[in-house]
């Protein structure tokens, strides 16, 4: 487990000396999501420029470190989350945080990231859980260039702009220093959760309800019993 305020209060540091307050693109559009909160409205564990939904004030903050290319991360987003967000974000008992955190081929990573970032922060959830969806066809696309500009386009974005932000220095430099501070905090897999600051093992559900509960100050779930363990037990 990794303690992470002290690197936390560092990554916001370094976030704010480099004066990188948004991404590429218009950023200044509405949250999307009705549970949103206003831009600059941070928890104890967000930084500046963080993609966040979810009640500021909850009790509880999970940051994600991600991947748009990762299996394992998709499938996370494609089978969990819209129960996790349903039960834990539109309640306002979790903020939720997603950071970028690319793996290989990271020039893929790389540019998908940059789509739902140059897109604006408004539709920037939404765009990495289209992206999920997508993900097999993306990475299997025999034009893969292609395949991103039509994912640009299809996110409001020109080609003009989506190159334009693909080489955007300003862009890239806060990149850096979102991966340079999922590095610096022990990621070295996606995806990555953190909890109040502290890295947990928790992937289903049945994990997060286990560990949230007595965080939420809930009663711990029940153990459910499958009907082989039953038999067991009776021979």
């Amino acid at each position: 487990m990794y303690k992470t305020d002290s690197h936390m209060r560092m990554f916001a540091t370094s976030l704010l000396a480099l004066g990188l307050l948004t991404a590429c693109g218009d950023t200044t559009e509405a949250p999307s999501s009705g549970n949103a909160a206003p831009i600059g409205a941070n928890s104890s564990y967000e930084v500046t420029g963080d993609h966040a939904v979810g009640n500021p004030d909850a009790a509880v903050t999970v940051v994600e470190y991600a991947s748009v290319v990762c299996g394992a991360c998709a499938s996370w987003h494609n089978t969990v989350y819209p129960e996790f967000k349903k039960k834990y974000v539109e309640s306002g008992k979790v903020r939720y945080i997603f950071r970028e955190f690319p793996t290989p081929p990271e020039r893929l990573a790389f540019a998908g990231f940059t789509i739902a970032n140059c897109a604006g922060e408004g539709k920037f959830l939404k765009n990495i859980q289209v992206q999920y969806k997508r993900q097999r066809a993306l990475l299997s696309a025999p034009d893969k260039r292609a395949a991103y500009e039509n994912l640009a386009k299809a996110s409001g974005l020109s080609i003009e702009q989506y190159e334009t932000c693909l080489s955007d220095p300003e862009w890239k430099a806060k990149y850096d220093a979102v991966v340079q501070g999922g590095s610096d905090i022990g990621v070295t897999s996606t995806p990555s959760f953190f909890i109040n600051g502290t890295k947990a093992k928790v992937f289903t559900l049945e994990q997060f309800d286990e560990m949230l509960a007595p965080m939420l100050g809930e009663a711990a779930p029940e153990e459910t019993i499958s009907e082989e363990d039953t038999k067991e037990a009776a021979e």
